[in-house]
């Protein structure tokens, strides 16, 4: 009788522990607050894009605000996260906005990445870090990973998972940014 008591509690705490563990082990699906950091200034990088062209940080803030998305073939949110920061990307390009994104795939998965890349035919800026030197330069810990760098370089927010709309208070930030230049 022990036993089947021990079983039937259990049971009815399974779901309990499930959540309770996702929340820990899979900080990915967990979107957190912006960070206020107004006063650090990101620090200049240099990478490849698919074609082996090194592209810095720079040239694009020199256009205007940059939000550096990183991302990795294995994550989901990831993913997600790039597809629902496409619209915003097509609205706001024109006007200088650019989202910087980086994969952070190791050397072995780059046919992967461009296959994928190609596919869902995006067309914004794609940088590699495979050896994660500048995800983990800027603070990386877990992915989604992200910055909202003003034009001056000044990080405006970092963002660590992605939920379904918090693309449109990135959209708000974007237009906020542009409208101080």
């Amino acid at each position: 009788m022990c036993l089947f008591l021990k079983n039937k509690y259990i049971n009815a705490l399974a779901p309990v522990f499930v959540v309770a563990a996702s929340l820990l082990f899979m900080p990915a699906l967990v979107s957190t607050q912006a960070v206020n950091a107004q006063s650090d200034t990101i620090v200049n990088f240099t990478l490849e894009d698919l074609d082996g062209e090194r592209h810095s940080l720079q040239q694009y803030l020199d256009k205007g605000p940059v939000y550096i998305s990183f991302f990795a073939m294995w994550c989901q949110p990831c993913l997600y996260k790039l597809r629902a920061l496409k619209p915003v990307w097509d609205t706001y390009r024109e006007d200088g906005f650019t989202l910087l994104v980086i994969n952070i795939d190791t050397p072995n998965s780059l046919s992967r990445v461009e296959s994928y890349w190609r596919s869902q035919r995006y067309d914004m800026p794609l940088l590699l870090d495979p050896s994660s030197r500048v995800f983990e330069m800027l603070n990386g810990r877990t992915l989604p990973y992200s910055l909202m760098v003003a034009e001056d370089g000044t990080i405006v927010k970092t963002d660590m998972g992605h939920l379904p709309g918090d693309e449109e208070k990135i959209e708000s930030l974007v237009r906020e940014l542009l409208a101080a230049e």
